[in-house]
């Protein structure tokens, strides 16, 4: 007896680029395959007759534990791009220090305006910039009234220029995901757990499905990433793919 026991691995391979993306630690991967059929019926009793055969679709869901941006872009039908950017910083408090007189906070990344800071103090007053506070690189310095050393300071956001290894995706809504080729394989074993066969199926032509939703929650645990392919049919042939049993040498 043989059995296949063990999760996929998969590769994604982009037919134009040449762009590849693999992974070794899918949580689930799951090959369907499914034919259309119109039924024949006649005669006394409606008896069956034949079978016609329509259709036969392949699809593949895979689900990720680790998170991979590439993956996302294919999705997307997009590249990933590298290089500087904008970024916008998150909500924080800041304690107000006394510098020789000067009421200061410094900000963790340097503001790219005095424009973009919104700044509120603990009572939730709008700081007005240049009236209420300046800006020296990540240096802010409040002059207005009331809000003193040690008091906190809400820095609700301000945009910063971002490194030049800052990877980013365009969404756009007139792109969508491209055909990538798709291989697949796990390994056949035997009754007492000895390695038989790898089994590879292999597709030249898939396309990543466009819909996925990523899921957060306050309780800290890894998201899953899912990501589903339809196997498409080559212009030059009617074989949409091949299953490879390769034998594991003892």
């Amino acid at each position: 007896m043989a059995f296949v026991a063990d999760v996929f691995d998969a590769i994604l391979i982009d037919v134009d680029t040449g762009d590849t993306i693999a992974t070794t630690t899918l949580q689930s991967g799951n090959l369907e395959v499914s034919v259309s059929e119109n039924e024949i019926r006649g005669g006394k009793g409606n008896a069956l007759l034949g079978l016609l055969h329509v259709s036969r679709d392949i699809n593949v869901s895979l689900t990720d534990a680790e998170f991979k941006f590439e993956w996302m872009a294919k999705q997307l039908g997009q590249t990933v791009i590298t290089g500087a950017g904008t970024a916008y910083a998150m909500p924080e408090w800041y304690t107000v220090m006394d510098n020789a007189g000067a009421k200061e906070i410094t900000l963790k990344e340097e503001p790219t305006s005095i424009d973009s800071v919104v700044l509120f103090d603990k009572n939730g007053v709008k700081l007005t910039k240049t009236t209420d506070f300046t800006l020296d690189e990540k240096v802010i310095t409040i002059t207005k009234t009331g809000v003193n050393a040690s008091d906190k300071v809400e820095v609700r956001t301000f945009t910063y220029a971002t490194a030049a290894t800052t990877q980013t995706i365009n969404i756009d809504s007139s792109v969508f995901a491209k055909g990538v080729k798709l291989i697949l394989e796990t390994i056949e074993i035997s009754g007492d757990e000895k390695p038989l066969n790898k089994i590879q199926y292999q597709f030249p032509s898939a396309v990543p499905a466009g819909n996925f939703s990523i899921q957060t929650s306050s309780e800290r645990s890894a998201q899953a990433q899912q990501f589903d392919l339809k196997i498409l049919k080559p212009s030059d042939s009617t074989i949409v793919g091949q299953i490879v049993r390769i034998p594991i040498a003892a």
